[in-house]
């Protein structure tokens, strides 16, 4: 009897450990805001230089920064008139599997939340965002 029950449970008790962790990892993002400062100066003109590099500066911190020492990075996408600076910052107790997924849900989420400012910085739980048309 004992042999035939640890066959039976076994299984699904490594099963439901397996969903417990998958279920943790996919809602540990918390996408509280504790802080966010958007440009009052207005909002990135529509088809502008400095849209696109403000895009890839957001994907350059997403895929860099979790795998920098401290969990900072910082860039700078496009040159002219229309140079794109962004850092980005992941607190030390995230993984960089963590770190990730709360960047790429911040790069998305920052749009809306300073309605596509100049310049915007958020601050998430477990990370945060800044970007701006100048160095900092």
């Amino acid at each position: 009897m004992g042999n035939r029950f640890r066959f039976y449970v076994l299984p699904f008790a490594v099963i439901f450990l397996i969903f417990c962790s998958a279920f943790r990892a996919a809602v540990a993002t918390s996408t509280i805001v504790l802080s966010a400062t958007c440009d009052p100066r207005g909002m990135i003109p529509q088809g502008s230089p400095f849209w696109g590099h403000v895009g890839f500066v957001l994907e350059q911190l997403v895929e860099n920064t979790p795998y920098t020492p401290n969990y900072s990075f910082k860039t700078r996408v496009g040159g002219g008139d229309s140079p794109a600076f962004g850092e980005a910052y992941c607190r030390p107790f995230c993984s960089p599997t963590s770190c990730q997924a709360c960047l790429r849900q911040l790069s998305s989420d920052i749009w809306r939340i300073c309605n596509s400012a100049l310049g915007a910085r958020v601050e998430y739980p477990e990370c945060w965002m800044h970007y701006e048309c100048y160095s900092f």
